[in-house]
């Protein structure tokens, strides 16, 4: 079956790939702690949260924008309910994800149960993310396209070899693609490169988020070199590195032929805990849906570089990469 054939599974339900168009490939709509959201629900009016949202997202469509994909996965406050309501009210396509966000080690509900465990046995975060894929999230129906895992440090990590297995071991069984949160300080990307190759996931089914604030060519050129997806997906993040810089590192790459594997977003979520709205504004004034295409695309144009290669860059490879995934749920395991 060929790519553009594939049926891609959105919160308002499955698309066909041709249908993406321009993909935002790395965004989240609600990045919160649920449990302080829960105890403490004067911190967030939920209704505002979801109004905004949408008039974001509609923004971005304005300026072209037709899908993103919100990669807000288990440790980040997923809430598949409120990304319903924002999905019926914008003409944004909405792809989820589903995985671990991990940063300090294992959450308890899983941390003493598995391979390595003092509970000694399968991982029981393998059967959940499959279920994700294959049957829906929250009982809702609405599967998850990606798996998502966190590799923040170049050492050996048990945290991270578990839950790259995991990750590996469902992308075998559904073939859903593997998005990986890596630190751009250090070279823990060309680590988590290493655990996947060797559980057997092919690097052109694996992505690697948050590259563009790298200043080593080298390394830039080693992770380009492996042939797996190169995502630049942090534009307008300006306290963690200036667009300038990320501009420079797409263009070094589409001049190195890497185009075909470059993705770019901005890791913008339309509410994040971690900031009140008055610190967001000053440290990211441009953090929105529309920030590349009204101000990236055009420093790119300045470069040399057109429809052309933006057409690859935001249509061809996102759509290839989740059709080349789209899970086929009759699949044997």
């Amino acid at each position: 079956m060929l790519s553009s054939e594939r049926s891609i599974p959105t919160v308002r339900g499955p698309i066909a790939a041709d249908e993406l168009g321009i993909v935002l490939p790395h965004e989240h709509l609600f990045v919160r702690n649920t449990e302080f959201a829960q105890n403490f629900p004067s911190l967030w009016d939920e209704a505002a949260g979801v109004r905004r949202a949408v008039e974001e997202l509609e923004d971005a469509y304005e300026h072209g924008v037709r899908t993103i994909i919100d990669m807000t996965v288990l440790g980040q406050g997923r809430d598949p309910r409120l990304i319903a309501q924002v999905a019926a009210s914008t003409r944004v396509n909405i792809v989820l994800a589903t995985g671990l966000y991990a940063l300090d080690g294992l959450p308890q509900i899983i941390r003493y149960r598995g391979p390595g465990a003092v509970l000694e046995g399968p991982d029981p975060l393998v059967d959940l993310l499959e279920a994700d894929i294959r049957q829906g999230i929250a009982g809702l129906g609405v599967r998850a396209a990606l798996l998502k895992f966190v590799c923040e440090k170049d050492e050996d990590d048990a945290t991270v070899r578990r839950l790259a297995a995991a990750a590996a071991e469902v992308h075998r069984r559904t073939g859903a693609p593997v998005v990986v949160h890596t630190n751009p300080a250090n070279r823990s990307a060309l680590r988590a490169l290493t655990e996947l190759d060797a559980l057997g996931v092919a690097p052109q089914h694996v992505v690697l988020a948050h590259v563009d604030a790298g200043n080593d060519p080298g390394y830039l050129d080693a992770l380009a070199d492996s042939g797996a997806f190169l995502s630049c997906d942090q534009f307008g993040m300006s306290a963690l590195g200036p667009d300038e810089n990320r501009v420079r590192v797409v263009a070094d790459l589409i001049r190195a032929g890497r185009l075909g594997q470059l993705l770019i977003s901005h890791d913008c979520a339309s509410y994040l805990d971690h900031l009140t709205v008055e610190q967001r504004g000053a440290v990211y004034p441009d953090w929105t849906y529309s920030h590349i295409s009204r101000r990236i695309l055009p420093r790119l144009a300045a470069e040399g570089f057109g429809d052309k290669e933006f057409d690859v860059i935001m249509r061809d490879n996102p759509r290839r990469l989740l059709a080349d995934g789209a899970t086929d749920t009759a699949r044997d395991r």
